[in-house]
């Protein structure tokens, strides 16, 4: 009768992997915000060793189960936490400032026998709107053959996109020079500026009185406009003049009879004390 050979093979028992089954943190905050940060996990049999929080590397936040008191904050740029918010799978963030914008890390790891370790990231994004509308300014150059307008946006972070509107309709005409520079300012604010050079001879422009506007937006979201610019366009050899705005000359006479009014009185007054 053969022989037979059998091998036996001992395999070790399956192990539910440790994972981060849910990672919320916000990407976008506004300076004085107060933001949860959020990591589940699933310890898949293990045993939970430590929870740890990064911004750009460096540590802010640990959580150590078998110690007491079982969490522990450390100093980091823009960091602010509420140890009475936080806990185990949360930390809480208050006070948020320009420095808060970074790469956040939350790290889990397991103790022994396995010490698995998972990790997941996510950026941080600190957004400042302009607290004011952009400026508009337009001027005529080679001898009325040309428009340069140029659009400043308020600070802001990020910087501003600038889009140009001419009788309410963004467009920018053709055979036009169109440029941007963005403007770094000493407290990580940012201005966007751009200059549009508009031949007036343009077949894409419109015929009349043109109304120039120059709109600022963040992420897509239209925070302001500015105050239309309005330039009369002629058809002839004359250079085109800017429209005068109805309400400012309404201003301008008002501000006329006004100093009018105070010369007469200013004459009565004499005339009685001469008298």
């Amino acid at each position: 009768m053969r022989g037979e050979l059998y091998i036996l093979l001992i395999l070790p028992p399956m192990i539910a992997c440790l994972k981060i089954s849910s990672f919320e943190v916000p990407s976008l905050l506004v300076p004085g915000d107060s933001a949860y940060l959020t990591c589940l996990f699933d310890l898949g049999g293990e045993k939970l060793y430590s929870v740890k929080w990064f911004k750009n590397e460096q540590e802010f936040y640990r959580f150590f189960p078998s110690l007491n008191p079982q969490y522990m904050a450390f100093r980091a740029p823009g960091i602010h936490i509420d140890l009475t918010k936080s806990g185990r799978s949360t930390v809480y963030l208050t006070n948020v400032t320009l420095e808060t914008e970074g790469r956040f890390t939350c790290q889990v790891s397991a103790d022994e026998p396995f010490f698995g370790c998972v990790q997941v990231h996510r950026n941080i994004s600190v957004y400042v709107p302009p607290e004011e509308s952009p400026e508009i300014t337009g001027e005529f150059t080679d001898y009325g053959e040309n428009l340069t307008l140029r659009c400043l946006s308020a600070r802001s972070k990020p910087a501003a996109n600038l889009s140009w509107y001419i009788n309410d309709v963004m467009m920018v005409p053709e055979g036009s020079v169109l440029s941007h520079e963005i403007i770094r300012h000493h407290d990580r604010l940012e201005s966007s500026s751009a200059q549009l050079d508009i031949p007036m001879g343009s077949s894409s422009l419109p015929d009349g009185l043109l109304r120039l506007a120059c709109e600022a937006s963040i992420s897509n979201f239209v925070t302001s406009i500015s105050k239309e610019l309005l330039i009369s366009r002629e058809h002839n050899d004359q250079p085109p003049q800017q429209h005068i705005d109805p309400q400012e000359e309404v201003n301008s006479q008002d501000s006329l009879r006004a100093l009018g009014f105070l010369l007469v009185v200013t004459m009565i007054l004499w005339i009685e004390l001469v008298g």
